[in-house]
C-alpha cells in the first residue's frame, strides 16, 4: 500500500512512497546518469587551477601539506605556491554583496539587502577530479579548512548564518567545474534551518531531549542505516526529499561543527569518502548536492544537532513536488539504504585496508 511519511524535524514536508514501483525493472531507468561520461573541461581556462592562463587575484588563503600536516601559507616561495593543497578565494560572481545598498521595502513587495561573504574553497589543484575521488587525507584537510572559515565568519559583524554546500554535475546549478565547496553567509537564518532549529528548541524545552539524538538511537543498526563508526552514522532518512538521499550525523549530541575535534574530523572524512564512493558505485557519476546543516552560533535559541545531507539528483521533479510540496520517493528509503549501504561498506573496508 502507498504511504505518506513526514520528516523528522519539518512537519509540513510530506513524502509519498508509492506501492506500484517495480524496483528491479525501473532501477536502470532511474539511474539515467550512469552511462554518461564525466565531462572534461580545459584547466587552462579555470581561474582556480595552477596552470590557469587567467590570473586569479581574489585569493584569500592558501594551504600546503608539509610532513603530513596542513599549514597556512603566509610569505611563500614560488615553489610553495605551485605545490598548494587547498586554497580559499572570494567568489568572482558572488550571490551576496559585501556592501549594503540600503534598499528596503515592506509587504507585498518585501525587500532587504542581501549582504554577506561568498567564498570558494578549492580542495585540490587537480581540475578534473570528482569530490568523491578525494582521498581521506584530502577530505580531512578540507574539513579542517571549512571549520577554520566557519569560526572566522561567525566572528564577523552582520553574519547570522554560514551556509556550506557543494555540487557535482551538469544539472547541479553551478558554473564552476573545478571541484570546490561554497561558503555563503546571510544576515538571517535560512528557512529550512529555522524550521529545524525551532523543532529542536521546542523538543529540548518540552522533553529535555534532542530529537536528532532520539532519531539516531532509533535508526542505529536499523533498515535505513548505511554504516556507522565510533563518531558518525550514515543513513537514509525516514522521509527523504530526494531519491537515494542520505545523511551523515554525529552519533553523540553535537551542536557546533566548528567545535568538532581533530579525531572526529578524521572520522568524518572517512565516512564522507566511503559514502560518496559507495554512492558512485550504485548510481554512477550522477549529479548531486551536499549541504551542511549547522547551528547559527550567534542564536542560542536556534541550535540544532549538526549533520550533512547529500542529495543525488537522479530524477527530475514533477508538478507534484514543485507545486504541492509532496515528494515522491522511489525506491523506498529502506531499499535505497540497502543498496547504498552495501556499496559504502565495501568502500569503507577498502579505505581502511581490510580488503
Amino acid at each position: 500500500m502507498s504511504e505518506l511519511r513526514k520528516d523528522y524535524y519539518v512537519p509540513d514536508k510530506y513524502v509519498l512512497i508509492p506501492n506500484n514501483f517495480d524496483q528491479i525493472n525501473k532501477f536502470s531507468e532511474l539511474i539515467y546518469n550512469e552511462q554518461q561520461t564525466t565531462s572534461k573541461t580545459d584547466s587552462r581556462e579555470c581561474p582556480y587551477c595552477p596552470c590557469s592562463v587567467e590570473e586569479c587575484n581574489n585569493l584569500v588563503l592558501s594551504f600546503v601539506v608539509k610532513e603530513g600536516i596542513l599549514q597556512r601559507l603566509y610569505d611563500t616561495t614560488e615553489e610553495e605556491n605551485q605545490n598548494w593543497a587547498i586554497r580559499v578565494f572570494e567568489c568572482r560572481d558572488p550571490i551576496v554583496t559585501s556592501v549594503s545598498n540600503h534598499q528596503y521595502s515592506d509587504k507585498p513587495f518585501y525587500r532587504e539587502p542581501a549582504c554577506g561573504y561568498d567564498l570558494i574553497v578549492v580542495p585540490t589543484p587537480e581540475h578534473n577530479i570528482a569530490l568523491s575521488e578525494l582521498s581521506v587525507d584530502q577530505w580531512t584537510n578540507l574539513l579542517l579548512v571549512l571549520q577554520d572559515r566557519v569560526r572566522w565568519l561567525y566572528s564577523q559583524r552582520g553574519v547570522t548564518y554560514v551556509a556550506i554546500y557543494a555540487s557535482r554535475g551538469l544539472n547541479d546549478g553551478n558554473k564552476i567545474k573545478h571541484p570546490h565547496f561554497h561558503i555563503t553567509t546571510f544576515s538571517a537564518i535560512p528557512p529550512i534551518i529555522e524550521k529545524e532549529a525551532k523543532t529542536f528548541h521546542q523538543s529540548m524545552n518540552e522533553s529535555g531531549s534532542c530529537p536528532a539524538c532520539d532519531m539516531i538511537g532509533t535508526e542505529i543498526n536499523g533498515p535505513r542505516q548505511l554504516f556507522s563508526t565510533d563518531n558518525f552514522i550514515a543513513l537514509v532518512p525516514w522521509a527523504p526529499t530526494y531519491n537515494y538521499e542520505f545523511w551523515i550525523c554525529p552519533r553523540k549530541h553535537s551542536t557546533f561543527f566548528s567545535k568538532a575535534t581533530q579525531k572526529e574530523i578524521k572520522d568524518l572524512a572517512l565516512v564522507v569518502s566511503s559514502s560518496l564512493r559507495g554512492m558512485d558505485k550504485v548510481l554512477g557519476t550522477t549529479d548531486f548536492n551536499i549541504a551542511f546543516h549547522i547551528s547559527p552560533e550567534k542564536k542560542n535559541s536556534r541550535q540544532l544537532h549538526w549533520h550533512l545531507e547529500i542529495y543525488p539528483l537522479v530524477t527530475s521533479w514533477s508538478g507534484l513536488e514543485r507545486g504541492f510540496g509532496i515528494f515522491v520517493n522511489t525506491p523506498t528509503p529502506e531499499e535505497s539504504a540497502k543498496l547504498l549501504g552495501e556499496a559504502s561498506r565495501k568502500e569503507l573496508a577498502r579505505l581502511i585496508g581490510v580488503i
